[in-house]
């Protein structure tokens, strides 16, 4: 692979891995309604269930793979457990907002997250943005949520629930940006590691410290709802890899954006698996986000050529330089 064709691949990959991250989404969210559907388990137990199979995952394969080398000193372990708490207190904002303001409302108000995600991007990462980039990322985020209900549901405003998802949005582009400043060198699994066991440990004391052991317990006598949950951390581990292997190699409000598509992705699982009424305004919003989605990429593909044109004229004038040395 030559130095000419490295960013374009490179972001290409990451692109695509972002897409593929945004249709796990989808389909973990038409898992987990499925589950929750079966009125045994909780968002909390679920989570804590979700979490255990997911370092049940993990844990092997980083052991596996890094064997002696799993836990030396250059890895960031104060910046993963950070991640972490942060990711516990994401699950727990968003599902506050949720009971307080309702579904419709908090599907609109925590894609706040793209506000945080283009601040951040622009002043602590310094990631440019095209004008073509700004439009598709537009285009996208209406079209997500249209088909999350807007302007076919009522709004709910209550400024505590509304805080709270605001918060949670908020966690999310934080946690974006410590993925994009201090783990680039890290393995995906150690990230995956770090949130799940102490996502794991957190909820460990918050299911049996609200009286949902109950729930474990009848989930644990029901095969059927156990092989869906267990369904539901491997979905989760592929999810997760693929977004980190997208946050290394494309812009961060790229990924975030693009992840977005899971919203469409959801809709017609719901009406192809779960058999749920598909509206107009559903399809509307397909729509936008599949074109939001195309110019995003077109974007994206811009600042790979100039990239590609930058390292052209590095390489050139090194070559005069070497030339004139000569």
């Amino acid at each position: 692979m030559t130095a000419h064709n490295q960013p374009r691949r490179s972001v290409a990959a990451g692109y695509t891995a972002a897409i593929i991250t945004g249709a796990s989404m989808g389909l973990t969210w038409a898992v987990q309604k499925y589950v929750l559907s079966q009125e045994i388990l909780g968002p909390a137990s679920l989570n804590w269930l979700n979490m255990i199979g997911l370092s049940l995952i993990v844990w092997p394969a980083y052991l596996i793979r890094f064997r002696r080398k799993a836990f030396g000193h250059d890895k960031p372990y104060g910046w993963l457990c950070l991640f972490a708490l942060i990711a516990a207190s994401i699950f727990y904002l968003r599902n506050v907002g949720v009971h307080i303001s309702g579904a419709t409302t908090s599907a609109v108000v925590t894609r706040s997250e793209v506000v945080f995600i283009f601040l951040l991007s622009y002043f602590v990462l310094r990631e440019p943005v095209s004008a073509l980039g700004w439009f598709g990322a537009l285009v996208l985020v209406m079209g997500a949520l249209r088909t999350a209900g807007l302007g076919s549901a009522e709004l709910t405003v209550n400024f505590i629930g509304i805080a709270a998802l605001v918060g949670s949005a908020l966690g999310v582009a934080l946690n974006a940006v410590i993925i994009k400043l201090h783990f680039g060198r890290s393995p995906n699994e150690l990230v995956i590691l770090a949130s799940a066991t102490v996502q794991t440990i957190v909820f460990s004391g918050i299911v049996p410290g609200t009286g949902k052991l109950h729930e474990v317990s009848a989930a644990l006598g029901n095969p059927a709802l156990l092989g869906l949950v267990a369904l539901g951390s491997v979905i989760i581990a592929a999810q997760l890899f693929a977004y980190y292997y997208a946050m290394k190699r494309a812009p961060m409000w790229a990924v975030r954006i693009l992840a977005l598509t899971g919203v469409p992705v959801a809709t017609l699982l719901d009406r192809f698996a779960l058999h749920s009424r598909v509206t107009s305004a559903q399809l509307e919003g397909l729509v936008a986000v599949l074109l939001g989605a195309v110019l995003v990429i077109l974007s994206g593909r811009e600042s790979a050529d100039s990239a590609d044109t930058g390292a052209q004229v590095i390489t050139a004038a090194a070559e005069e330089g070497d030339g004139d040395d000569r």
